[in-house]
């Protein structure tokens, strides 16, 4: 017996679940610990006693696919994530309303937006769905507005961005690490040279209007050494005949 995870959706009750994979109400209950069979909720995850040459439909989510999925949840919408940034960057646009400030964040919130979109494709390629949340201990927690970093004050501000696209930049490195899976590695690697870059931004700000403020240290680069390096055989200069020592006519002398 093979157990399958199963994410519950909105309209879902356990006979519903029980009746579409062929299982009894009870496994279900007694597998899952379930003291109130009808309080299940949206997002929440089930273990389904699936036999093993059941195929998975959408809503399963088989290893090692449900971890990775769990990783990029939280950098997709979880408290610290795109969806955070975006947001927190445009909140900062508006409230600072100053153009040079205004021409640091909003380009920076734009970039965060093409990777939420990014992450959400990657979401898709392992089979779920790219909604505005996040998995904690098996409980699906959708993303909140206190997520977002209010603080006004300039440099204090400058300074938490800067920490924060610092974390982000190492994190995805992390993630490319970690997740085998070429399409996603591709998206996460191109992520962090963004954050790298947002770092900078936010470091040149920093300086420029925070004079006191000590130089920031930078990051990690995001292209690791490469894994193989061919070695080219040295080339053979070719045999210079005599007719070619005697000086020609035209180029450079």
């Amino acid at each position: 017996m093979d157990y399958a995870r199963y994410v519950v959706q909105a309209g879902d009750t356990i006979f519903k679940i029980a009746k579409t994979y062929n299982v009894e109400m009870a496994e279900i209950i007694q597998l899952n610990h379930l003291k109130h069979p009808d309080r299940i909720y949206a997002g929440q995850v089930l273990l389904l006693p699936v036999l093993e040459t059941h195929e998975p439909t959408p809503e399963e989510i088989p290893e090692p696919n449900f971890t990775y999925a769990l990783w990029l949840y939280e950098a997709y919408a979880g408290a610290d994530s795109e969806l955070t940034a975006i947001t927190t960057y445009l909140y900062q646009a508006v409230l600072l309303d100053r153009p040079e400030f205004d021409a640091l964040l909003r380009p920076i919130a734009y970039d965060e937006i093409r990777h939420l979109e990014k992450l959400a494709l990657a979401l898709r390629h392992l089979g779920v769905d790219p909604r505005y949340g996040s998995l904690s201990s098996g409980h699906w927690v959708d993303w909140r507005s206190h997520f977002v970093n209010y603080t006004s004050e300039l440099c204090a501000l400058l300074d938490l961005n800067i920490e924060d696209e610092a974390k982000a930049h190492r994190e995805y490195l992390e993630l490319a690490q970690q997740i085998p899976i070429p399409e996603i590695q591709c998206i996460l690697m191109e992520i962090a040279a963004d954050e790298e870059r947002h770092y900078h931004l936010f470091c040149q700000a920093k300086q420029q209007y925070c004079s006191e403020c000590a130089p920031c240290t930078p990051p990690p680069p995001c292209s690791p050494p490469p894994i193989y390096a061919p070695i080219e055989e040295p080339e053979v200069p070719p045999e210079i005949s005599s007719e070619m020592t005697e000086p020609q006519n035209g180029g450079r002398g």
